[in-house]
Formats: C-alpha cells, sequence, structure tokens
C-alpha cells in the first residue's frame, strides 16, 4: 500500500521523499561509521594505554624475574591500583606459571594464564592482553593485564541521544532545502546527467550544454562544459604519451624495487631479501630434505680502521669485501649484508660438515690477504658463526640468532675463526649479556684495581721498571682481563678503561716519587683502538699533566696487531710519543702479525718476549728442573735466541715475561736478554706491596 500511495504522488513529493530517505539513510550510515569507529578508537586506545603499561611492566620486571624477587613482582603490579580500567594483572615466568598477581575487586581470573598468547583480544566486553618480558632477544617471563569497558557504556548511550535528534533536524533541513531549490534544479541538473550519461557511455566529450545562465546553476554548467574541453585536450595527449608512461613507470618500478632489497653501497642483498632469501630456502629443503648452512660473518678491528682512516675509507673496504665474498661463492651460495661490516652467506644444499669447513676456511683465507684501498694496505681478518637448518633451527629468525651468536663465539677465539652452533652457547650468552651490564657499571663507577708487577735488570737483578696491570671483581669472582677488556672493545668502553688505567698509573708513579722512593717507569697497555683514536695523544698528555709525572717516566706497551689497520698512522703517533718523551715497548713480540719490515721503522724502545716461548726453554741438565707431571720438556730455544739477536741488532732493549725458574734466567742471561719479568721475583703487587717491594728492593741488589 505504502508503493501504491508513492507511485501517485507528485515529482516533488517522490523527490522529498527520496531526499528525505536519502539523508536519513546517510545520516544512519554515517553515525553508525562515526559508531564504529568511535567504538574502535576506545578500544585501540585502550589497548595502547594498556600495551604501554604491559611495556613499562616489562621493563622495569625484568630484574624481579633475573633474581626470582616475588615481592618486588608484587610491588611492580601494585602500581595499577591507579589505573582504573585494569581488572587484574599478573607476571608469569617463562612456562606461564603466577609469578606475581593483582587483583582490582578480589574476583576470579576468568581466563587461565596458559590459553593466552602474545598479543591482545577482547571477550564479555574486557580487554585481555599479554606481553613478553624479554632480555635482548631471551624470553624471561610475560606480563597479562585485563581491562574493563564500563565508562564506553555511558557514552554510548549520550551517542544514541545525539544521532537522534542529529536525524530529527537533517530531515527538516532536508525539506526545506528541497522546496525552495527543487524547481530551479530540476532541468539544468537533468540536462547535467544526461549529458554525464552520454559522455559514460559513448566516452566522447565533445558534446555542450547551451546556456544563458548567470547563477550558480549557470556557472556549473560553464565548469562542465569548461571541464570537457579540459578532458578532451588531456585525452589527446595522454594517448601520445602513454606508452612513455608506461616505460617511466617500469622503470621506477625497478628502482624501488632495487632499492628496497639490494643494499646501496655493496650492491649486495639487504637485510629484508636476505630474510626472505632464507625463509624461501628452507621450505625448498623442507621439500627435497636437504640441509643449508647459514655464515655469520663479522669483520673484526673493523671499528679501528673506520675510526682512524674515516668512514669514507671503511666504505670503501666493505666495497672491497664485498667483491672478494663474491668471487668466491658458486651458484647456490648467496651472499648479502646485514648492516654495518656484517655479512651473510647462505648455502642451499650443504652436502657435509667438511664442505662448509673448507668454505669457512676459505673465506677465512681470502679476506686475511692485505687490501690497498686508496693507498693505504689494509690487514684485515673475519670471525665466522654457522648455523644449520634443520639441526640449529626451523626458520629464519632462529637461525639468524644462532648464527649471530656462534659468531661472538668464534670471537672469543680470536680474530680468523669460525665457529659451528651449540646449543651451550645460549646460556653463555646470557651470561655475557649480565657480564656486560656489570662491566658497564664497573665502568660507571669504576670499580677497577691495578696491581704492579716488577721487571728486574738480568744482569744487576735491581728494578728497572713495573708494569700495570687491571684486575676486576665483579662481587661474585675475579674476572680475568682475558676475558672483560675483549668484551669492553666489542661494546665500546675499553677506551674509558684505558683512559681509567692511564691516569691511575701515572698518578700512582708521582705518588711513589712524592714519598721518596726512587722513580722507575711504569708500563701501561693501551689497546689499537685507543692508540690511533683521534684524541690518543691529548689524553695521553693531560694524564702526565694531572699527575706531574715526568714522561720519561711512563712506557705505553702495545702489540703486533696494533699495526694491521694502520701502519702509517700508528707509526705517526708513536713518533709524537717519542718526541713527547715517552718509552714505547711491542708486548708480546712474535705472536701477533710478526713482520720484520715495520720494526726498521718503529720509534720504539723494548720489546717484550711473550711468555709461551719462555715456557720452551729446557736447561741442559733436566734434573734442574723442579719435578712436575705437567712441565714440558721442549727444545725451542732458537726462537727466543732470535728474536733476542733481532732486537740487539735494533738497539732495542730486551724484556722475557712469564720467567718463573732459575734455569730460565740463567739461559736468557746467556743469551743476552736484558729485562726479566715473572713470578721468579715478584708476582703482581697491589699499591701498598708494590710501595714496599720499591722502597726495599730500588737501586740495591737483589
Amino acid at each position: 500500500m505504502i508503493f501504491s500511495k508513492i507511485k501517485q504522488a507528485s515529482f516533488f513529493q517522490k523527490q522529498l521523499i527520496a531526499i528525505i530517505s536519502t539523508n536519513l539513510l546517510i545520516l544512519a550510515i554515517a553515525a553508525l561509521l562515526i559508531y564504529s569507529a568511535f567504538v574502535d578508537d576506545y578500544r585501540d586506545n585502550l589497548v595502547k594505554t594498556m600495551d604501554s603499561n604491559a611495556s613499562l611492566l616489562s621493563a622495569v620486571s625484568r630484574s624481579a624475574l633475573l633474581f626470582n624477587d616475588e615481592r618486588a613482582g608484587q610491588t611492580i603490579l601494585a602500581s595499577l591500583a591507579k589505573i582504573q580500567a585494569v581488572r587484574y594483572a599478573q607476571i608469569l615466568d617463562p612456562r606461564k606459571n603466577v609469578f606475581a598477581g593483582y587483583n582490582r575487586d578480589e574476583g576470579d581470573i576468568d581466563i587461565a594464564p596458559d590459553t593466552i598468547e602474545p598479543g591482545y583480544f577482547f571477550r564479555a566486553d574486557n580487554l585481555y592482553l599479554m606481553q613478553e618480558i624479554t632480555f635482548e632477544q631471551d624470553v624471561l617471563g610475560y606480563i597479562v593485564l585485563s581491562a574493563d569497558t564500563l565508562s564506553l557504556q555511558a557514552q554510548q548511550r549520550h551517542y544514541a541521544q545525539l544521532v537522534f535528534w542529529v536525524f530529527i533536524l537533517g530531515s527538516v533541513l532536508a525539506y526545506f532545502l528541497n522546496w525552495r531549490m527543487q524547481r530551479r534544479l530540476q532541468f539544468p541538473v537533468k540536462r547535467l546527467i544526461n549529458l554525464v550519461d552520454y559522455v559514460a557511455k559513448e566516452g566522447r566529450y565533445h558534446q555542450r550544454i547551451f546556456n544563458r545562465r548567470e547563477d550558480e546553476i549557470g556557472r556549473l554548467v560553464n565548469g562542465v562544459n569548461s571541464m570537457l574541453d579540459t578532458i578532451e585536450e588531456h585525452q589527446f595527449k595522454l594517448s601520445e604519451h602513454s606508452g612513455h608512461l608506461e616505460s617511466l613507470v617500469q622503470l621506477r618500478t625497478e628502482q624501488l624495487y632495487h632499492r628496497a632489497n639490494f643494499d646501496a653501497l655493496t650492491q649486495l642483498p639487504n637485510r629484508h631479501l636476505l630474510t626472505e632469501n632464507i625463509a624461501n630456502a628452507i621450505e625448498r629443503s623442507k621439500h627435497s630434505g636437504s640441509h643449508l648452512a647459514l655464515m655469520f660473518l663479522d669483520l673484526d678491528r673493523f671499528k679501528v680502521i673506520n675510526d682512524s682512516l674515516g668512514h669514507f675509507m671503511g666504505d670503501k673496504l666493505l666495497i672491497e669485501v664485498a667483491k672478494k665474498l663474491q668471487r668466491k661463492l658458486n651458484s647456490n651460495e648467496v651472499v648479502g649484508r646485514w648492516g654495518g661490516d656484517e655479512f651473510v652467506i647462505l648455502v642451499e644444499d650443504a652436502q657435509s660438515v667438511s664442505t662448509i669447513n673448507a668454505l669457512a676456511k676459505d673465506i677465512i683465507a681470502t679476506l686475511s690477504l692485505p687490501l690497498t684501498v686508496a693507498g693505504h694496505q689494509l690487514h684485515i681478518s673475519t670471525s665466522i658463526g654457522i648455523a644449520c637448518f634443520p639441526l640449529d633451527g626451523d626458520d629464519a629468525s632462529s637461525l639468524l640468532k644462532h648464527a649471530d651468536t656462534s659468531m661472538y663465539k668464534a670471537k672469543e677465539r680470536g680474530p680468523g675463526q669460525f665457529q659451528f652452533f651449540d646449543k651451550d652457547m645460549l646460556s653463555e650468552s646470557i651470561w655475557r649479556l649480565s657480564l656486560e651490564t656489570q662491566l658497564r657499571e664497573a665502568v660507571a663507577q669504576q670499580k677497577f684495581e691495578l696491581v704492579y708487577q716488577p721487571k728486574v735488570n738480568i744482569q744487576g737483578e735491581t728494578v728497572s721498571g713495573l708494569e700495570a696491570l687491571i684486575r676486576w671483581d665483579n662481587g661474585q669472582e675475579s674476572v680475568h682481563p682475558s676475558v672483560f677488556l675483549p668484551i669492553a672493545e666489542d661494546i665500546g668502553l675499553i677506551e674509558s678503561i684505558s683512559v681509567w688505567v692511564l691516569n691511575q698509573a701515572c698518578q700512582q708513579n708521582a705518588l711513589w716519587q712524592q714519598s721518596g722512593i726512587n722513580i722507575v717507569p711504569v708500563a701501561v697497555n693501551l689497546p689499537a683502538s685507543f692508540l690511533i683514536g683521534a684524541h690518543c695523544l691529548e689524553l695521553i698528555e693531560d694524564a702526565l699533566k694531572r699527575s706531574g709525572l715526568a714522561a720519561q717516566h711512563l712506557e705505553i706497551e702495545i702489540t703486533e696487531n696494533t699495526f694491521i689497520a694502520s701502519t702509517e698512522l700508528a707509526v705517526n703517533v708513536l713518533n709524537a710519543l717519542r718526541k713527547l718523551g715517552v718509552n714505547v715497548a711491542i708486548d708480546d713480540f712474535g705472536t701477533g702479525y710478526s713482520s720484520m719490515s715495520y720494526l726498521r721503522n718503529l720509534p720504539i724502545n723494548t720489546l717484550k718476549i711473550d711468555g709461551i716461548f719462555i715456557d720452551d726453554l729446557t736447561p741442559q741438565n733436566k734434573l734442574d728442573i723442579p719435578y712436575s707431571d705437567d712441565l714440558p720438556i721442549k727444545r725451542d730455544e732458537g726462537i727466543v735466541r732470535a728474536i733476542i739477536t733481532l732486537g740487539k741488532s735494533l738497539g732495542l732493549s730486551l724484556v722475557a715475561e712469564g720467567v718463573e725458574h732459575q734455569f730460565q734466567v740463567d739461559i736468557l742471561r746467556d743469551m743476552g736478554c736484558d729485562i726479566i719479568q715473572g713470578h721468579y721475583f715478584s708476582k703482581p703487587l697491589s699499591v701498598e706491596d708494590a710501595g714496599i717491594y720499591l722502597r726495599s728492593h730500588s737501586s740495591v741488589t737483589l
């Protein structure tokens, strides 16, 4: 019946009904969309708020989980009482057992924690959110939050009233406007509709509407005519240039793809494409039953080169390394740049462990060859971590993580090493992270101490100097320097530690001098990264100035590997130290990057023979050796004799380290060694004991 009445109605009535119905429909849809958006925004804001709270709780509850401090966990969660929306919260351990909890109304926990996965969801108008508590990449536990949406219901009622009045006002307004404008709009609008229908159907733009009106409708008609003129003109031009535009679009698409998937510097696949390639290779390996290997490469001492010679030289070096790696790989091996000085090699269809071994050794040998970059001869090496599918992980993320972990294990063995992943490394990784945190705190609070080991003149057996050695107790154990100093180098703390050692040694030597002790030079070990750093000379001069110590009473000990990065730069620094009056010694000579060519031009005073060669010394009468099952009897005196002969020919002083027996002293004296250092005369001494030792042994026969 309603439809029959509408058919009998006039055009105006039909138009009115249509407009009002359309307006009401639009208002209804808009109201529904706005309401839906409002509810979504409310929920999104609630999720963001709870997620932010969960992130904050996760950060502050790490220590509670690490140290199993349940009371701290309860205290952390109690702070949620200020947030009215929170119903309850829980801290779970890695097995999703409740570690600590908070319940606003002391009600029941309506969802078991072990049924929730990280993320969020709504149920019965309540939000449930779980977030992992991680330490670096390890999951320590979970945060679970539940919040209600009570405030949303009150806002819904207010919104319904507002929508009702908008409907009423919209209907009245539509009726009024239609009554005023119907007659003036009907005819020109119909003509415009007909024209638009024609253009849409035929796809032609030559028709125009004749117009004599000067009001808004006339301007609209003129605008449509003008628009058709413009469209017709542009259509003609576009048809002429469509081929050119298509080629440009294709070129731009290719450029964007290359930029998104390849490294701009080396043109190797970048992190995004590498991850995608690894995931695809894993799927292929699953179907074929084959194995694949992932090799994570990190250039040793790249930071030293980059900091000393500049980023431009570092970039050039990375380009050369990329070219070398590409030349070594075959069709089933892909290399990409992971970032910085890190590269990843994907080896598909890996036949055996020995094949991967051979490839790793080949890469290490290739990168160890000298590189000439912009006139500088650079020596680098690489450490490689290896993870295999499916043994060490079944997805790209796991393989990359485990290869990275094993790479750090390889670095601990020294430069130019490779290491396969082992599950025991995960616990070692957690231990390393803990040690890094403790080391940062130790540097900030200067929780180190120095001990001093005497160096004795082998002829007169008088004290000729001391070597300052750093010691650190982390509160649980005494950590050996060979353990924490490489970590300090990796995390960028080695310069701070070196500056502290330098200042402490200079100040202590000056204090001994002020107390009346005959002063002797104190030697300080400095790493290569510090020596060729931008502020090396400035920091050494500052240490001498602060302490008032004369430069000749300070000795700097460096290793041969200092000259790997840049011989020219290192020599310039040593020349500056020589002009300053500071003595320089090569420590552990013969165990690093030994090259006779650089010794002739180095401004050094002393060569220190590494203790491993002193252990090889064997007395002619073996009965002189104190009985010991594990004391090896070796006959390798030629190396020690050659080092002493070389040093003497260059006018250098010779120091033998690690001397523990009388027969070693006798042999070294016969060979012409100048100074000995080791437990035979004295172990490393505390500040107080070193002062007593200097007072009792200075300038007198021992």
